[in-house]
């Protein structure tokens, strides 16, 4: 069921504002970029207000994480992005070298991402850092499930591929 009109832009901020800034947060890995993101998805929507939306919450999720990915793409500055494909949130570093580990992991991986398509690149953060069901990422970025399966799975060979051959250069160079 969609809504008729949309709801005020103040009444969505207020109720979505933390939601799209976590969004854009996992992406980005950054606070100050995040808080900037979560101000432009709410700018667009008093610009622009949507006319056919079936859920707020996925649909400002995938805004978020559209300009998030788009403020990658233009400064190829990502910064704390788990390289596990069902990541949720990063877990505490028992050592420093765990954690600069951990961080050159996460540097791999959104170098990675950066080279995707930036449908396949949306679609997965979508399903593995949001948690969104391909029925949700369907709904939230206008593709049809079977499109948005097709995506997850391109983008999953070409990051393990990706991947994979960065680690056996890093091993090359040791």
């Amino acid at each position: 069921m969609t809504d008729t009109a949309p709801p005020d832009v103040s009444t969505l901020a207020r109720g979505y504002g933390r939601a799209v800034y976590l969004a854009a947060y996992r992406v980005l890995g950054d606070a100050g970029q995040a808080e900037d993101v979560q101000q432009d998805v709410f700018l667009r929507l008093l610009e622009k207000p949507p006319t056919d939306v079936a859920s707020w919450p996925a649909y400002l999720a995938a805004m978020a994480t559209r300009q998030a990915i788009d403020r990658l793409r233009s400064r190829q500055r990502w910064r704390r992005l788990r390289p596990l494909w069902k990541a949720a949130e990063p877990e505490a570093a028992d050592t420093v070298e765990q954690d600069a580990e951990q961080a050159e992991r996460a540097r791999r991986l959104r170098d990675a991402l950066a080279q995707l398509k930036p449908q396949h690149a949306e679609c997965f953060v979508l399903r593995h850092l949001h948690g969104l069901d391909t029925a949700a990422i369907a709904r939230a970025t206008g593709l049809t499930p079977n499109h948005v399966g097709v995506c997850l799975h391109r983008a999953t060979q070409t990051l393990e591929s990706l991947l994979n051959d960065r680690a056996r250069s890093a091993q090359e160079v040791l």
